[in-house]
């Protein structure tokens, strides 16, 4: 099987198991792309494994369609797969490869000519404005974590902002990281967490005055 069919059968999970000592530790960047360069059908295998569902979480928040995710998930490791000779470490891996599955969406909705509403939804003034700003850091993450009946109030968030919030919050990226992704200035991304605060504290007083939380 050549490496690009050992790529196909890696995203479709079928792979055949590997000593784990044969294997490059999973957040050993170099070793891990040392040896998908060198040919290792179970390198890449653990790379698919490692970023897939980061990769998942970007293209499911940006092309808001759950049926097109898996398809795109295999465009955008192939990618990876191809490119990976040029990557050079200016960042850290996982944030090269999500920054991979970030054009891959940008590229699926230009195709269907939705680029410029996403364009146009992440383009907020970078001003953070007064006053509350919400349910802080700490508080949010710990909340998205426990999964505490966000769900429907993630949902009140435009796609932009569950896109930064989970990676964010979710994801444990930095702003620096996401600005890497996204290609976005580091004010617009604070002001998308900003005003998703504020969305959020707004839907989850609402719930809690109306007794939907337990």
């Amino acid at each position: 099987m050549s490496l690009l069919g050992g790529a196909l059968a890696a995203l479709r999970g079928r792979r055949r198991d590997v000593p784990a000592a044969l294997l490059p530790e999973a957040d050993d960047d170099r070793a891990l792309v040392r040896a998908i360069i060198d040919g290792s059908q179970p390198a890449f295998a653990l790379l698919v494994q490692a970023h897939q569902r980061t990769c998942a979480h970007v293209i499911g928040r940006m092309v808001g369609d759950r049926d097109q995710v898996a398809d795109l998930l295999q465009e955008t490791f192939l990618a990876v797969f191809r490119q990976l000779h040029r990557f050079r470490f200016e960042s850290s891996l996982r944030t090269w490869v999500s920054r991979v599955a970030y054009t891959t969406a940008l590229q699926y909705l230009r195709r269907r000519r939705l680029e410029a509403q996403w364009m146009v939804a992440v383009e907020v003034p970078e001003e953070l404005g007064v006053g509350d700003e919400g349910p802080g850091p700490a508080e949010l993450s710990e909340a998205l974590q426990a999964g505490r009946q966000l769900g429907a109030a993630l949902e009140r968030l435009n796609a932009p902002q569950r896109l930064i919030v989970g990676l964010h919050y979710l994801e444990d990226f930095d702003l620096a990281e996401i600005e890497q992704v996204t290609g976005l200035p580091r004010g617009t991304i604070k002001s998308h967490l900003f005003r998703a605060r504020q969305t959020l504290k707004q839907e989850l007083t609402r719930r809690a005055t109306a007794g939907e939380l337990l």
